[in-house]
């Protein structure tokens, strides 16, 4: 005969699943809707490869960011990070050669390092002091360049095409994600991380070096962020920017909070930020298809990102964490 229990295991773990991940239910009805009202523009292998490409970004921007949040901190300093190492590549290629692409993941480790310190040193609140870093690293890219983009074509083969409709940034990113999931998830670092944004003086009492962890998450942030940089520089054209694009420092906030990991800190992380970004991507694309006006989009996404982080607060501060 066959065990009955067994037959309810599948489901009861389908359950437990959006229940702790309920972004699923949002991609999957943000999928059929789309497909339904634009069959013949959302449902071809030209739409999937621009979510894909969408989906590198917001991840590669976001992932090590997701770690801080757990804490119960922010860290903007991404984009600064991508925009000046972006010209460091262009001032040291003459020099170092093809090396000079190393200086990003450099930049990006001494970056989340300094951030670290002066947050638990000088108490300063974590959104401040890393928007002041991301426009601070903006003028400084600004003034390096001399005001104008500058392009550095050597390394196009990173992101060169080898599977049709299939961007080669995903494929790189693939290893990114799991080693920020595996530190996450896998490692005493981790568990401790998680356990400071859940209750930080709890953690302290159980003899966790508090600050000591607080620093290694910034600094796990910005050597992920420069890792990601990396597949992202030639991704986004091999350009370093002298603008900064809000759009940029927004989504991969959107993603983080959509994904399920909360602000307060305590739950959440990369695995649920691959996720929203996903349905953000999914969401981002089915609008521009819809053929709003541009301003109407960023008002949509504004709106999603008010949502997430009311719906997040609220109903996910308790969720076992995953």
């Amino acid at each position: 005969m066959k065990n009955p229990a067994r037959k309810n295991v599948v489901p009861q773990v389908l359950i437990q699943t959006l229940k702790t991940h309920p972004v699923i239910l949002a991609l999957i009805g943000f999928v059929v809707l789309f497909s339904a009202l634009y069959p013949e523009r959302f449902l071809t292998p030209l739409n999937f490869s621009t979510i894909l490409k969408q989906f590198v970004t917001l991840t590669l921007f976001a992932l090590g960011p997701s770690i801080v949040v757990v804490t119960g901190s922010l860290d903007l300093s991404y984009v600064g990070i991508w925009m000046l190492g972006g010209i460091l590549v262009w001032l040291l290629m003459p020099i170092t050669g093809m090396f000079s692409i190393l200086v990003i993941p450099l930049l990006g480790l001494v970056t989340g390092f300094l951030i670290g310190v002066i947050q638990v040193k000088a108490k300063i609140p974590s959104f401040i002091l890393t928007l002041s870093l991301l426009v601070t690293y903006w003028g400084i890219t600004a003034t390096l360049s001399g005001g104008y983009p500058r392009s550095v074509r050597e390394y196009a083969f990173i992101t060169a095409s080898l599977i049709p409709h299939l961007p080669t940034a995903f494929l790189w990113s693939i290893p990114i994600i799991l080693a920020a999931i595996f530190v996450m998830k896998r490692t005493r670092i981790g568990t401790y991380i998680y356990a400071i944004g859940s209750n930080e003086e709890g953690a302290q009492l159980a003899g966790i070096n508090v600050d000591k962890h607080k620093i290694l998450a910034f600094t796990l942030s910005g050597l992920f962020t420069g890792v990601g940089a990396v597949i992202l520089f030639p991704h986004l054209g091999g350009a370093a920017p002298v603008e900064l694009n809000l759009n940029n420092v927004v989504g991969p906030l959107v993603a983080i909070v959509l994904g399920g990991t909360p602000l307060v800190g305590g739950s959440g992380g990369p695995q649920r930020t691959i996720l929203g970004a996903l349905t953000y991507a999914v969401v981002y694309r089915g609008l521009l298809l819809s053929l709003l006006h541009p301003e109407a989009v960023q008002l949509l996404v504004g709106l999603l990102l008010i949502v997430s982080i009311v719906v997040g607060s609220r109903g996910l501060k308790g969720v076992t964490i995953t």
